[in-house]
């Protein structure tokens, strides 16, 4: 029988760190974040991007740059327990100053072969994640910037032939402007012709050129944005969830939870119960 371990999430200024055993599909969805996917149990899983499927199994990493869509498929051969983690590019620049002109794409690769020193970094982090070693919330906190220290040293390209990599995507002042009316509006769930408006833009142009500008659908960016205030809020909160569903404009409990589990593979509650903050001592 696979190894099964308790359920743990971590989140602070890194971004989340979760481990999750589940058989079900996460719908398309892309984010800010870089993403790196750790198999740790069970059975294999996939991930579709595109039109590149990519095997989350027990010799590989799956790597993926911000805005990348993708989407996870059922386990069809049983439960996977994956360790995932959505690390910040901000920080990120910040712990490893030597990415901070590749943030653009860190990773060329977006699955490849898992060397021993992650295997022993990743073991270390899930030890302290699955006991609940927080007490010291420093040794979580030093155990995760240790895998991500090997993942950088491992598979980032950090060479100057990344440089030609960044800054390929057209700007338009109206998407900037649209951007900033989404960030100002996300709790509203903001409706596009409210967002065209107030950029100026055709409803009919927007699409195309919002894609074009920054990579992902107008619709993958703002349920970004929404998941990522329901993560902070329901890790750093105890309001109720049908206050947060109000908010985020969902209109219900019910339809919080639905959007909310197709993108996470697990409820709000259950995200809540298993959630750890891992606050700086001078932030507490």
């Amino acid at each position: 029988m696979a190894e099964r371990f308790p359920a743990q999430i971590l989140q602070g200024d890194f971004g989340r760190a979760t481990i999750n055993t589940t058989e079900q599909a996460i719908v398309e969805h892309a984010h800010r974040e870089f993403n790196v996917i750790i198999k740790l149990s069970g059975a294999d899983t996939s991930l579709q991007s595109g039109s590149v499927s990519l095997t989350v199994d027990d010799d590989s990493v799956v790597l993926l740059n911000p805005w990348v869509v993708h989407a996870k498929l059922p386990s069809d051969n049983g439960p996977a327990t994956i360790l995932s983690l959505f690390l910040n590019p901000s920080w990120l620049a910040d712990e490893f100053a030597e990415t901070a002109l590749h943030l653009d794409h860190l990773f060329p690769d977006p699955r490849v072969a898992r060397v021993d020193a992650l295997r022993e970094t990743v073991n270390l982090l899930v030890a302290a994640m699955s006991t609940r070693s927080l007490e010291s919330p420093g040794i979580c906190e030093a155990r995760l910037k240790a895998v991500v220290a090997t993942v950088v040293r491992h598979y980032a390209k950090l060479d100057g032939d990344s440089l030609a990599l960044r800054n390929t995507r057209p700007t338009d002042r109206r998407i900037r402007k649209a951007i900033a009316y989404i960030h100002e509006h996300a709790t509203e769930n903001p409706k596009v012709g409210d967002i065209t408006r107030s950029a100026g833009i055709s409803r009919s142009h927007f699409f195309t050129q919002f894609s074009r500008c920054v990579g992902v659908s107008p619709r993958h960016y703002i349920d970004s944005l929404r998941l990522g205030i329901a993560t902070r809020w329901l890790a750093g909160t105890d309001r109720p969830l049908t206050d947060l569903a109000d908010e985020l404009g969902f209109g219900t409990h019910s339809n919080f939870t639905r959007f909310f589990t197709r993108h996470m593979a697990l409820s709000p509650s259950e995200f809540r119960r298993r959630a750890t903050p891992l606050a700086h001592p001078d932030r507490q």
